[in-house]
């Protein structure tokens, strides 16, 4: 739904739907990216802890990285290091978690996102760190209207 709404505001650009191919199946039934996007989409099926789709000049992961600890987000970070071109970007939507002992939506999110997966949420510290072991540096974050942030990444 994310990038087909990209797609909608951006009518110059393509996309690529990466993910494991249950995923795709079920976008593909649902229509999400059908109609008048139909040409602008290619789907493809991935696993990012093998490998990234190479080709694109921007790369977007929502809730991503999140669901992993950092040995793991790590090797996801690696392998879109690998395809991002030098003069590209890797844009993450994730939850920041506050410096210090703030309340968030972000907090009860880390506490439930670690029971379901082992995963976590992260500072912006975290992220830069997270991003720095991968290659990338981190450029600047982006608020949206929901708790989330879009993190822009580019590469060392």
């Amino acid at each position: 739904m994310l990038l087909a709404s990209i797609l909608r505001m951006y009518p110059g650009v393509r996309g690529v739907l990466a993910d494991l191919p249950h995923v795709l199946e079920r976008a593909q039934q649902r229509d999400f990216l059908g109609g008048e996007l139909e040409s602008r989409i290619a789907m493809q099926p991935c696993d990012f802890f093998r490998e990234v789709p190479p080709g694109c000049q921007a790369y977007f992961m929502k809730s991503v990285i999140h669901d992993w600890d950092d040995d793991r987000a790590h090797e996801i970070l690696v392998n879109c290091r690998r395809v991002v071109p030098a003069d590209g970007a890797l844009l993450l939507v994730e939850w920041a978690l506050p410096e210090g002992n703030l309340p968030s939506v972000g907090k009860v999110g880390d506490v439930t996102i670690l029971v379901l997966t082992g995963g976590k949420e992260r500072t912006f510290q975290e992220y830069r760190d997270l991003l720095a072991g991968a290659g990338f540096r981190f450029n600047q974050v982006y608020p949206t209207s929901a708790d989330f942030v879009i993190i822009e990444t580019m590469p060392a």
